[in-house]
């Protein structure tokens, strides 16, 4: 244990901006309050330390405090030098501070306990201390906290051991009740970390995905989809497509049998995978193509929030996806493509459903994305003017003409 704090220490002052002596500075200058390093930046190190593999090169950087969370921030604001820009953004509901030094990030939240009184419902909370802090966290890999005034590591739920034997392990057996997103966050651990569910915490998992999705028993009112849910599942699904690979965390739930998660509907196969690759790629809506399947559309749409104008891309997407696989478009040129799509208002989110699916002709659509829609016509509505074309419809279908030649014209390489 000796041999991890002092590695851990000669870690912490590798911080930039001299953070771990300006955070140490202000635990020495008030004695009574605790602070901690918490979460993924511990467990990372760990991981390094005790398996020899670097996890990720960027470091977001989480505390916690046993106390006011902006006095900290202020704090390291005040003392942090020669940095372009230090802002605080400040979040009241939970007593939670980001600050962004440049561009690193740090997260400080004041330590509290969370009840949660219904499933899947935002937590009820109390200001508490670390120890209760660590008990609402996610898995035991993530509730290692190194406290800065005693030097010590505290480790209550065996993560280090978790650590040691690659294992994720929830840390209470209502865990998936009282946020689902865990699920998600489960295979992003195991896809990134190269870690495994453990056998108690994939039975949990099974078990409270068999009644999903949960409907409140809260008086009142009556909530047949509590919101913090879907909230809390789509925002991990940004944060994955973000920075890890979504169709290994989506390959992951269904290996766990977990995938009705998100819709029972879904056939995790190679076309599907590939689809979910291209989402990356082209800057596509996740929960769109994962949704694309339901056969209780009208259901997983109120489920997860989708709004009308989400709803109408799918219900589009689903009208033109049976007119490209049922018809033939063999002969159109790339301006009949060009007018297809533009002319009924796909829409570039529409367009990307499609591609992303593979629907026949999806090489076609996929060029419109990329090159045809940017293309223009070579002469503006002034140009004919200066010919002596008058404003109007004639005009218009004239700059059309032109804009379609050059579509026809232009090479691919």
């Amino acid at each position: 244990m000796n041999q991890l704090k002092s590695y851990l220490i000669k870690e912490f002052n590798k911080l930039p901006f001299n953070l771990f002596q300006i955070i140490s500075d202000y635990v020495s200058q008030n004695e009574s309050i605790k602070v901690a390093f918490i979460g993924g930046y511990i467990r990372d190190l760990l991981i390094k330390k005790i398996h020899n593999i670097e996890i990720s090169k960027s470091i977001d950087l989480d505390i916690v405090i046993e106390g006011s969370s902006i006095s900290l921030a202020q704090f390291i604001k005040k003392n942090v030098s020669n940095v372009q820009l230090c802002l605080i953004k400040e979040f009241e509901l939970y007593n939670t501070v980001e600050i962004f030094i440049d561009e690193f990030k740090i997260d400080i939240a004041s330590a509290r306990k969370e009840i949660y009184k219904s499933p899947g419902l935002n937590p009820e909370i109390e200001d508490s201390t670390i120890q209760d802090d660590l008990k609402r966290r996610d898995f035991s890999i993530n509730a290692i906290a190194y406290e800065i005034s005693e030097r010590e590591l505290i480790d209550l739920h065996n993560g280090l051991e978790h650590i040691q034997n690659k294992e994720l392990n929830l840390l209470h057996d209502k865990s998936i009740y009282d946020d689902p997103s865990r699920l998600l966050r489960c295979a992003k651990y195991a896809s990134r970390l190269n870690f495994k569910i453990s056998r108690d915490s994939l039975i949990q998992s099974k078990k409270a995905i068999l009644e999903w999705p949960w409907v409140n028993s809260g008086k009142p009112p009556h909530i047949k989809f509590p919101p913090g849910i879907s909230i809390r599942i789509r925002m991990e699904l940004s944060e994955i497509c973000k920075y890890d690979n979504l169709s290994s965390i989506i390959y992951q739930l269904d290996t766990w049998g977990l995938i009705s998660l998100i819709s029972k509907d879904i056939n995790v196969n190679k076309k599907y995978l590939r689809g979910i690759s291209w989402i990356k790629k082209i800057d596509s809506n996740p929960i769109l193509y994962l949704l694309k399947d339901s056969k209780s559309l009208e259901i997983d749409c109120e489920r997860f929030f989708i709004n009308s104008k989400e709803k109408e891309i799918l219900n589009k997407f689903l009208k033109y996806k049976a007119i490209f696989n049922n018809n033939n478009f063999d002969d159109y040129s790339p301006s009949n493509w060009t007018e297809l799509i533009e002319e009924n208002n796909l829409g570039t989110e529409c367009v990307k459903l499609l591609i992303c699916d593979g629907v026949k002709y999806w090489r076609n659509i996929l060029r419109w994305l990329l090159k045809y829609r940017f293309i223009k016509s070579i002469k503006t509505g002034e140009d004919l003017k200066k010919e002596g074309w008058l404003s109007g419809k004639s005009m218009g279908d004239e700059i059309r003409r032109l804009r379609y030649e050059e579509i026809d014209n232009f090479k691919i390489n």
